[in-house]
Formats: C-alpha cells, structure tokens, sequence
C-alpha cells in the first residue's frame, strides 16, 4: 500500500475510518485513496461526511468488483466538486481549492483509466477491431 509514513497517527477520525477501509486491499484505487488520505490528514484537511462515505463505498466495491476503478474516479471528482462549491459558498476557500483539485485529479484519474484499463476481452488476448 501506498503509504507517505507507515506508523501515521490519525487525527480526523472520518479520515481513519477511511484508512481503515483501505487496509488489505488489494486495488490500485484503494492504495491511492490510503495514499492521500493519509497526505491529507498530515496537513489537517477534513472531508465532508458524503465524500467520507463515499470513498468508503467505493473502495469495498472496487474491491469486490461491483463498481470500476473509472466509475470511483468519476464518482469522486462529483462529490469534491460539490464539496468545492459548498466550502466556497461557506468562504473556506482553502478547504474548496483543496476539494476542487481533488475533483480535477480524479476527473484526469478517471480519464487515464479508461484509456489504459484493459477490457475483459483484451485480458483474455483478444484485441479491439
């Protein structure tokens, strides 16, 4: 897993949740989400609780493949730009620009794994026409 400090205390309770859910997975989503959450915890960036839970749930169902890693991208790059919105209408503009990029990695996220996942059909050797 993807980790800036392996012995990281957790302040924000909502992102040790979120750590929590990550550990022993195996996918590459949930050692990115591991990876900055923990970032973001050492510089005392908080998360709304939709976007908590909504990480939460895509990581299980990455996990499970219930859901891709595309559409958790896609669905994370949703809620920060929401988050982004309501932070900014709030004025913390440090809590919307860190929720707005958020969004804009995980849109180029989303982006990079539809261009670069293999399809079932290629896993298998079988090319596109």
């Amino acid at each position: 897993m993807f980790k800036v400090k392996q012995n990281h205390t957790f302040q924000n309770p909502m992102r040790q949740q979120i750590d929590q859910t990550t550990q022993g997975k195996k996918s590459d989503y949930a050692h990115a989400v591991g990876g900055v959450n923990q970032i973001l915890d050492r510089n005392n960036i908080g998360i709304s609780s939709r976007s908590q839970a909504s990480v939460i749930d895509n990581v299980k169902k990455v996990e499970t493949g219930e859901r891709s890693e595309v559409n958790a991208h896609q669905r994370e790059a949703l809620n920060f730009g929401r988050d982004a919105f309501e932070s900014a209408k709030k004025g913390n503009y440090k809590q919307a620009g860190v929720e707005a990029f958020g969004s804009t990695v995980n849109g180029l996220a989303s982006l990079f794994k539809s261009i670069y996942t293999e399809t079932p059909s290629e896993k298998q050797g079988i090319a596109p026409h």
